[in-house]
C-alpha cells in the first residue's frame, strides 16, 4: 500500500514532500481555516525569500505556497516552518489537513458554529494511521450555511449543518441549484462526527481493494450512490434520515461577500478582504499585511479559498484605513474590479505544462478589463489557464481562457452541460488585446450565469 500512496502523492506538494517545477520546488504550507498569525507570516516571508524564489501563492483550500525551492535548502526551509508552528501534528499527518470551513465560521449568533466539529475532525485526520494513507487531494467541507462560504469546490464529504440537523453528501457540493445533486440523506448534529468517520472507514475498506482510485467519487462511479448508502447504513448506529432531501437547497452565498468590509463584522472586531493580483504575494507584502494586522487588529491573517486574505480581527474604528492600506499595496477589494475575482495558474514561467504564460498575460488583461469594463468583475470572474489541466480551479468559472500557444487562448463562457468542461466556446485563438474586447463587449443578456452549472469541475483541485 505504502508504494501506492506515494506515487498518487508524488505531484501534489506537502510541507515534507516538494513537488517539482520549472521555476524549483514548491512547498505547500497547510494552515488550519487559513488562518495565521503576524509572527508566522513574517516567518513565512523571510523563508520565500532565503530559500525560494520570493513567490508566496495563495491556493484555493486556502493554505499558502512557497515556489522557486532549490533542492539544497529544502531541509532548512522545513526546519523554518516547523519552528513557526506551521507543521502538522504528527508527521504522516501533514498531507490529510484539508478540512475546509467559511471564513467568518463561529461569527455571529445565527449560524451553528462549525470549528469545534471542524477542529476535531482535523485531530483524527492527522493521528489515526488509516486516514493518513488517504490522498493529499481528500476534502472535507463543513459548512455552517454561512453567507460568506465556497460552497463551488467540490469535496470528497460535503456536511451542511443547521440547528440540530446535519445533510451531507460526496463527491460533490451542497446544492443550491434546482438541478445540482441533491443530499444524500440528513443525521442528527450530534452523529455529524461518526458519520464521516463512518464514511472515511468505507471509503478506506473499500479502497484497499481498489488501490488505483484515490477519490470518493471513483467509489461512486464503481457501486453507485444507492449502494454506497446501503453500505453506509449498514454500519451506522444511527438512522439516515431521507425526508425531503431533494427539495432541500443550501442558501446562496453572497456574491464576492470576502471582500471589503464585511458586514458580519460584530462586536469589537471587524472583517476585512481583498485580493492581491491573481491570488499572489512576496516577502514584502505579507510583511506589509502581518504589520497592518498588527497595527490595526490583533496580529491575525485569514487565507481564503478565494486565495485572497481576510484581516479577521480589526479595530472598527481603523477598518476604512485597513482597506486603504490594501488598496495602496495593490490589492482589490471592489467587486467590480477585474482583479479581485481573477485567478491564474503559475503559466509557463513556472510550470512545463502550460502553453502561454498566464501570469504576465492576466495582469495585462485585467489592466485592460479594468479601462473597458469598469464593473465587470461583479458578473464575471474570469480564470487564466496555461492548459485544459485547470489547476488553478476544481471548477469552471463564469469566463475562462485556455492557452493554446505563447500569448494566445480559447475563450469559454460558463454553461450548464458544455460541451466543454469550461462551457461553450466564445472564440478561439486569440490575444490578449482580443480576448478583452470580446469580454468587455459581452452584452448583459448573454452573459454567463454566476451560478454553478449542474456537475461542473474535476472534483477536486490540484492547487490546493
Amino acid at each position: 500500500m505504502a508504494t501506492r500512496i506515494e506515487d498518487r502523492r508524488s505531484a501534489c506538494p506537502g510541507l515534507f514532500r516538494m513537488a517539482k517545477a520549472l521555476d524549483g520546488s514548491i512547498c505547500r504550507v497547510k494552515l488550519t481555516f487559513g488562518n495565521i498569525g503576524a509572527e508566522q507570516a513574517r516567518r513565512i516571508a523571510d523563508a520565500s525569500r532565503r530559500f525560494g524564489n520570493g513567490i508566496i501563492e495563495i491556493t484555493n483550500r486556502a493554505n499558502l505556497q512557497i515556489r522557486g525551492v532549490r533542492p539544497e535548502t529544502e531541509n532548512q526551509l522545513i526546519a523554518a516552518l516547523l519552528d513557526a508552528g506551521l507543521g502538522p501534528l504528527t508527521d504522516k499527518g501533514d498531507d490529510v489537513r484539508n478540512v475546509m470551513i467559511s471564513p467568518i465560521a463561529g461569527i455571529g449568533s445565527d449560524k451553528p458554529d462549525v470549528r469545534p466539529l471542524a477542529l476535531r475532525l482535523l485531530e483524527i485526520l492527522q493521528t489515526n494511521p488509516s486516514y493518513q494513507t488517504l490522498s493529499p487531494k481528500f476534502s472535507v467541507l463543513i459548512d455552517g450555511g454561512e453567507s460568506v462560504a465556497m460552497v463551488d469546490h467540490p469535496h470528497d464529504i460535503w456536511l451542511s449543518m443547521a440547528d440540530d440537523s446535519v445533510h451531507f453528501g460526496v463527491a460533490g457540493v451542497p446544492p443550491t441549484q434546482l438541478n445540482d445533486s441533491p443530499a444524500l440523506g440528513i443525521v442528527h448534529a450530534s452523529s455529524a462526527l461518526n458519520l464521516v468517520t463512518a464514511i472515511l472507514d468505507q471509503f478506506i475498506a473499500w479502497n484497499d481493494a481498489n488501490p488505483a482510485a484515490s477519490r470518493l467519487r471513483h467509489m461512486i462511479a464503481a457501486i453507485g450512490t444507492d449502494a454506497f448508502i446501503a453500505k453506509l447504513e449498514s454500519h451506522l448506529d444511527f438512522p439516515i434520515h431521507h425526508d425531503a432531501i431533494a427539495s432541500w437547497r443550501r442558501a446562496v452565498p453572497r456574491p464576492n461577500g470576502h471582500l471589503g468590509i464585511l458586514p458580519e463584522s460584530v462586536g469589537n472586531d471587524a472583517l476585512v478582504g481583498a485580493m492581491p493580483p491573481l491570488g499572489r504575494l512576496d516577502p514584502d507584502k505579507l510583511n506589509v499585511l502581518a504589520a497592518l494586522a498588527e497595527k490595526d487588529g490583533h496580529g491575525k491573517l485569514r487565507m481564503t479559498p478565494w486565495q485572497s486574505v481576510i484581516l479577521p480581527e480589526v479595530i472598527p474604528a481603523r477598518a476604512e484605513s485597513t482597506l486603504k492600506h490594501l488598496d495602496d499595496l495593490g490589492f482589490s477589494a471592489h467587486s467590480g474590479n477585474p482583479f479581485s475575482t481573477m485567478i491564474s495558474c503559475s503559466g509557463s514561467a513556472g510550470c512545463g505544462s502550460a502553453l502561454a504564460a498566464t501570469q504576465a498575460d492576466g495582469l495585462k488583461l485585467g489592466a485592460l478589463l479594468q479601462r473597458k469594463a469598469p464593473g465587470l468583475a461583479e458578473q464575471l470572474a474570469v480564470h487564466m489557464t496555461g492548459c485544459a489541466k485547470s489547476c488553478a480551479s476544481p471548477s469552471a468559472k463564469p469566463v475562462t481562457l485556455v492557452a493554446t500557444e505563447p500569448g494566445f487562448y480559447d475563450i469559454f463562457l460558463r454553461a450548464t452541460n458544455g460541451p466543454s468542461r469550461f462551457g461553450k466556446l466564445l472564440a478561439a485563438h486569440v490575444t490578449i488585446e482580443e480576448a478583452a474586447e470580446r469580454i468587455g463587449n459581452l452584452p448583459l443578456n448573454s452573459r454567463p450565469s454566476t451560478t454553478r452549472p449542474f456537475n461542473s469541475g474535476s472534483g477536486g483541485p490540484t492547487h490546493a
